[in-house]
């Protein structure tokens, strides 16, 4: 295998939490009276918190009642984790006891901000797997942005980006990591592949079991 470094997005890729922050809001939306839909959600996949915020404020007209739904939303997710109820994605442990043998860098690189990636971790027992976590703390802009992934790329020594790869499953990733002129493999989770994605992936590929055969090749 070519790969000297592989980013990983969090949320549907390393862990199946997408379902657990719909539910979250969705919830909080019922205590609001706001109406929740799942393709409402599916439009912030990969984007991290600000971009959401953004655009329920312009959609509500009302900074108050988005700042209350947000806190909701959050309060909600952690009793979710406390119950078990986050899975980590089939197949990542194979994988990444696969790249680790071959001495590629791991990185997570998500959206989500750095409390909340502590907190998954911590309470699905996969602290310091990753080399290094780059999160929506760490930049000015998340996806698509591709600032996550650059500085990730830039933490793990710059390899040559042909030697990088990332792990997305979400439109805003791979429009991030095609800005960032990285190579992407999308492993779709809520969000089906689309035109888009086909013409920007190297792959589009189940799970991430077939993730580790495609980079056995």
């Amino acid at each position: 295998m070519e790969q000297k470094l592989v980013l990983f997005d969090m949320d549907g890729v390393v862990f199946d939490s997408e379902k657990i922050y719909f539910e979250a809001n969705r919830l909080a939306g019922e205590k609001l009276g706001l109406t929740v839909s799942l393709e409402q959600y599916k439009k912030y996949l990969g984007a991290g918190n600000d971009t959401m915020i953004r655009t329920l404020e312009d959609e509500y007209g009302d900074s108050e009642l988005v700042s209350e739904y947000m806190r909701l939303s959050k309060e909600m997710i952690y009793p979710l984790v406390r119950e078990g109820k986050l899975k980590i994605k089939k197949g990542f442990h194979e994988l990444i006891s696969f790249l680790k043998a071959n001495k590629v860098t791991c990185v997570l690189a998500s959206s989500n901000t750095k409390e909340e990636i502590s907190f998954f971790m911590e309470n699905t027992g996969i602290t310091n797997i990753f080399d290094n976590i780059i999160c929506a703390d760490d930049v000015e802009k998340t996806k698509p942005e591709p600032d996550i992934f650059l500085k990730g790329w830039k933490k793990a020594g710059e390899p040559l980006k042909k030697e990088t790869l990332v792990l997305e499953d979400s439109l805003n990733g791979i429009l991030a990591a095609k800005k960032a002129n990285l190579p992407v493999i999308m492993v779709p989770d809520l969000l089906a592949p689309n035109f888009f994605a086909y013409q920007n992936t190297i792959a589009i590929l189940d799970d991430l079991i077939e993730v580790k055969k495609y980079l056995s090749k």
